[in-house]
């Protein structure tokens, strides 16, 4: 039995995402498919439209065989620690022959060399990156500066190719498996039709960006959406409209306010540099979240890094917590967030199989712990409450908005196709 894995935020799953799905399937020849899937929270730092569970209903129901949630602290990461957290996390499953993921170029052999550099920063590489970063530039831009110079005129388009979206996740995914010499095989499926930030409708494949600004536009029309998601979840898309979802950024502008009201030690913050905190100390309560965003900026700190601040301030994730899931390896459970019927076999393989707790029964996560003596638990537990923490915050945004209560991780029934 081969099995593949997809790293994915769904957020909705899309025709693209259907075209991404079947690509692998026929790439690999591989049975099944695991999709390791972020919670509430995205990498962009901001809540996801529609619940986890909502989300990954849409995946199996779409032909995923078994969704996995991607634990807040890597999905609310840097793009480096969302692609390590998650590929650390499928290695462990001891499952996984193949990794697939969209990129804007196939050049494997390219984004490997670029990844080889990036883990091992070169004297050249690192001097280079000083130079860029001596400027006030921001981290990425001033990667891509380094590497760049390092690698040289060869590549004219290389600047390019490195700033696009899907390119920077598909060289730190490489970047990954090779820092841990994992035998996880990576496969590259050239993005389809509409690039990342395409803010166009096509009526085929469109970018789930568009489809969000879309449904948040004035001129919203559900039938408009139906072209570009497959027909199979159209339903479970759009179902609960005005009830559930959507859910935006700006409904975090009163815990944003009660945080500024009371201020804590904010460089203890994952990603709050001490300029940060000492702006946050000078910014009034008495703002929304956009204008918040908008204070903190600068031109060495991009709105997706501060964006991904704040969240992290919101549920009080420290530095110091980071450091502590990085040194044990990342990987310390697998959460399930939903499957198919038919999955049983795959799901008691993986069972046999990993190095790490495979969670059903989320009231009996400290059970599930317990069978694993190499895992400390209190770091499995701050992950944890992280998590569950995170689930809440997002069902109060949608209390807060709808009046409607969604279930928590301990009382979910979960999504089985």
């Amino acid at each position: 039995m081969k099995n593949l894995a997809i790293i994915a935020e769904y957020n909705p799953f899309h025709n693209g995402h259907l075209y991404h799905l079947n690509k692998s399937k026929e790439l690999t020849n591989a049975n099944c498919t695991i999709a390791l899937m972020s919670g509430n929270f995205l990498q962009r730092g901001v809540p996801a439209m529609w619940d986890k569970y909502t989300r990954s209903k849409m995946a199996t129901t779409a032909g995923i065989d078994l969704v996995l949630e991607l634990p807040f602290p890597y999905a609310t990461g840097s793009a480096k620690d969302f692609a390590s957290g998650a590929v650390n996390i499928l290695n462990s499953l001891n499952s996984i022959d193949y990794l697939c993921f969209g990129a804007e170029t196939d050049n494997i052999d390219l984004l490997t060399k670029i990844a080889d550099i990036i883990n091992t920063e070169p004297d050249y590489y690192k001097e280079q990156l000083n130079i860029e970063l001596s400027k006030g530039l921001s981290f990425p831009h001033a990667r891509t500066l380094a590497i760049t110079n390092y690698i040289g005129s060869k590549h004219p388009d290389l600047i390019n190719i490195i700033n696009q979206p899907n390119n920077i996740l598909a060289i730190e995914y490489i970047a990954a498996l090779r820092k841990i010499n994992s035998k996880i095989q990576p496969v590259i499926i050239k993005r389809h039709s509409a690039m990342y930030h395409d803010q166009t409708l096509y009526g085929s494949i469109s970018s789930a960006s568009a489809i969000r600004t879309h449904i948040q536009s004035n001129d919203f029309d559900m039938d408009k959406l139906k072209s570009d998601i497959p027909l199979e979840i159209y339903d479970i898309v759009v179902s609960n409209y005005n009830h559930t979802w959507p859910i935006d950024v700006d409904k975090l502008t009163p815990y944003i306010q009660y945080k500024l009201l009371n201020p804590c030690n904010y460089s203890e913050i994952c990603d709050i540099s001490l300029d940060m905190a000492n702006k946050l100390n000078k910014l009034s309560p008495v703002s929304n979240y956009q204008d918040i965003i908008k204070a903190l900026s600068s031109k060495d700190l991009t709105n997706t890094r501060i964006s991904r601040s704040l969240i992290h301030l919101l549920l009080d994730y420290k530095e110091a917590d980071r450091d502590m899931f990085l040194a044990n390896n990342y990987s310390l459970y697998a959460n399930i967030l939903s499957f198919r019927k038919e999955s049983s076999q795959l799901i008691k393989t993986i069972n046999q199989q990993s190095s790490i707790p495979l969670i059903t029964k989320k009231a009996d996560f400290n059970k599930y712990l317990s069978n694993y003596k190499h895992i400390n638990q209190n770091i499995a537990k701050t992950m944890w409450d992280l998590d569950t923490k995170a689930t809440v915050l997002f069902n109060c945004l949608v209390y807060n908005s709808y009046g409607t209560i969604l279930p928590s991780d301990y009382n979910i029934q979960l999504p089985i196709i």
